[in-house]
């Protein structure tokens, strides 16, 4: 948890004592081998959070609606294959202020959860392909040992 906190604070300027965390979300193990544990927070005043963007980490600030990433509207997937595993990538458009935003991969896999959290439902979409997550660690182990 320290490391999420941190990276939001060196990422956006998230200070610590503006947020309660809500809860840590299962751990994701990237196909680059590294282990994300995505962590709910909440913020104990909003507007006190300035945002200070980071440009050699982060491109652009902006909110999106967390039940967006339940719903199958703006929305497409691609099948990927990584060492023989088949898993979906999720892509989310979304425009604010004739802006258009792009959230997909990693981020998108963490927030489809996070949503299914948050809103206690499933999305309304085929999340990941049967069976990924044993075949992906099952993988790894085989690799790399235990990992995740």
């Amino acid at each position: 948890m320290e490391t999420a906190i941190r990276e939001a604070k060196e990422e956006i300027g998230l200070q610590p004592n503006l947020v309660s965390v809500v809860i840590v979300l299962e751990p994701i193990c990237t196909k680059s081998l590294l282990r994300v544990a995505p962590i709910v927070c909440i913020f104990n005043d909003k507007d006190a959070f300035k945002p200070v963007l980071n440009p050699d980490e982060v491109e652009e600030i902006f909110d999106v609606p967390l039940e967006m990433f339940l719903k199958d509207e703006n929305r497409r997937a691609k099948d990927q294959e990584w060492q023989g595993i088949k898993y979906l990538i999720h892509f989310f458009d979304y425009t604010k202020d004739d802006t258009k935003y792009l959230i997909w991969g990693l981020t998108a896999g963490i927030l489809i959860p996070a949503a299914s959290v948050v809103y206690q439902r499933s999305p309304s979409f085929q999340e990941q392909h049967r069976g990924y997550w044993n075949s992906i660690f099952q993988k790894i182990e085989k690799l790399m040992g235990p990992c995740c």
